[in-house]
């Protein structure tokens, strides 16, 4: 009984330690303990992990990096979550934010990498851009709209590299040569650059992934100078990106490291001591291509011109302006079917669950990311549920006002809130039917983002299997394939033939399990 009640207990433990953000809180000894620090990171920050083992050996301290993006972990300190320290790719918005800014104790700059175009050689080639210091975003601004080439980018609500590539073509476009004001924005001349957008993401690693698998079709793309550098190594390049480093001015990551427990600056010292040390930049820049901050470290690979850094705006109305008319003005549109399983093994919470993270797109979630996560407009929306059969998808157009769109929210709600929990399982035959009806939608209308989102909590049970789709989706014309297809895992959902088929569509898999639901939802927006 006693061995009993102390696995129950520990059991309590676990299931108390974990958030809705996927990681645990810092309660156990080891996460409070003096040689810990606990880190809110950027998630690019993944590729320092192997550095980390330094870190402690040298300092004592080890590092426990929880991941987020840049809005989200400014919204995650803005709630007051706790962390030792933050470390994201720049502090620019965190600093703008008053509730941030009052929990920054320290800050210092670990690394650099400026945000850039990459562009396939041959392509810089015929438009004069290889080996010319003189290009600026003027210019690539102008050969975008006449449709001399086509590029990618992270979404910027999702991605520090969409978020810093939005402000400096926004800054530069401006003629300003100080901080940007919302009066300042060339709403005309953004829009035709991104008319010559074909790839979104929201991460700038699976920007890069999809890059390789779409490089015949895409002739660059917007990303960190370091991560330009590090492609250009891969095996799996056709052709080499020449890089383009704007004459009128770049925003360069400079991933500070910031104190948020006070109690913890002795460690912080520490590390930011060892951090900034000759050892640590030299591995740090060999292994990630990022510049050091320490001048006695040298590394190739730099441009010879002198790059000149943009001011960030000073007034975050600003920021969330140009963030805003992005989402709802700027960006191609899309076009975004959620495929959504009502099966009767989603009785109970599962189904909540669905309803509060769809609802949250609808405008219910007003946190920093939730707003922007948020249904755009202009945006077509088709909700297919399905269970032992698919249902008929019902389509939802988003106008280009917020009035204009209260009407097509309140439908969306309203049949959001109707999902009911019966049935089997039929994934593969709504899968097929949401992604015909996509293909036929594209084929009328191309120049819009094309996405497919499921959710589903089980096995398949009913009609067409997974290798049935598979054969399927093999067999359409190359001209209907490349949807990506975004499943979420939750429940009993089979991961690995899930995952199978996001990536052979070009999409990628997300784990509910791991993270809330409605925290995946939002975080596939910046895939879309």
């Amino acid at each position: 009984m006693k061995k009993m009640l102390s696995l129950l207990l520990c059991c309590a433990a676990l299931l108390t330690a974990c958030d809705n953000k996927g990681s645990a809180p810092d309660t156990g000894a080891a996460e409070n303990s003096p040689l810990t620090l606990n880190v809110l990171a950027g998630s690019e920050l993944k590729d320092i992990e192997p550095l980390l083992k330094d870190v402690e050996q040298a300092t004592g301290i080890r590092i426990a990096m929880r991941y987020a993006g840049t809005l989200e972990a400014v919204e995650r300190l803005q709630s007051g979550e706790q962390f030792d320290v933050a470390w994201l790719a720049n502090n620019h918005y965190a600093m703008l934010v008053p509730a941030v800014k009052a929990r920054i104790f320290a800050s210092e700059r670990t690394m650099l990498t400026p945000v850039v175009l990459g562009i396939k050689q041959s392509k810089a080639r015929a438009l004069g851009w290889e080996n010319n210091p003189n290009i600026t975003w003027k210019d690539i601004a102008a050969a975008a709209t006449a449709g001399k080439f086509t590029f990618g980018m992270t979404s910027p609500a999702s991605s520090n590299t969409g978020f810093s590539g939005l402000l400096g073509l926004a800054a530069a476009l401006s003629g300003k040569g100080d901080a940007l004001e919302e009066k300042d924005i060339d709403a005309k001349k953004l829009a035709a650059f991104f008319k010559a957008q074909r790839l979104t993401a929201g991460s700038s690693g699976w920007l890069v992934d999809a890059y390789i698998k779409e490089q015949e079709k895409v002739d660059g793309i917007i990303n960190y100078a370091s991560t330009l550098l590090s492609l250009n190594r891969r095996s799996d390049l056709k052709e080499k990106l020449v890089l383009i480093y704007p004459k009128d001015g770049i925003v360069t990551a400079d991933y500070p490291i910031m104190l948020v427990n006070p109690a913890k600056r002795e460690a912080y010292a520490k590390v930011i001591a060892y951090l900034r040390g000759t050892a640590f930049q030299q591995a740090m820049a060999s292994t990630t291509l990022r510049r050091p901050v320490n001048p006695d470290v040298q590394v190739a690979d730099l441009p010879a011109q002198s790059l000149v850094e943009l001011s960030f705006p000073a007034k975050l109305v600003v920021i969330d302006a140009i963030l805003s008319a992005f989402d709802n003005n700027l960006r191609l549109p899309t076009d975004s079917t959620f495929v959504l399983d009502q099966s009767g093994s989603m009785e109970g919470s599962r189904i909540e669950s669905l309803r509060a993270a769809m609802l949250s797109l609808s405008g219910s979630d007003t946190t920093i990311s939730g707003r922007f996560a948020r249904f755009r407009n202009r945006e077509r929306i088709f909700l297919l549920p399905f269970s032992s059969v698919p249902d008929a998808s019902e389509r939802f157009d988003m106008g280009d006002d917020d009035k204009s769109n209260q009407d097509a929210l309140k439908r969306i709600s309203v049949r959001v809130n109707g999902l009911h929990a019966s049935g089997g399982t039929a994934i593969y035959d709504a899968l097929m039917q949401a992604y015909q009806e996509a293909a036929e939608r594209r084929s009328k209308d191309p120049s819009r983002f094309y996405s497919i989102v499921l959710m589903t909590d089980g096995a398949n049970t009913s009609g067409a299997a997974a290798d049935d789709f598979i054969r399927w989706y093999g067999e359409l014309p190359e001209s209907n394939k490349g949807i990506k297809l975004f499943p979420v895992i939750f429940g009993e959902a089979n991961s690995a033939e899930l995952q199978r088929v996001a990536e052979m569509t070009g999409g990628r898999s997300f784990d509910s399990r791991k993270s809330g639901l409605k925290t995946i939802f939002k975080e596939i927006r910046g895939y879309q």
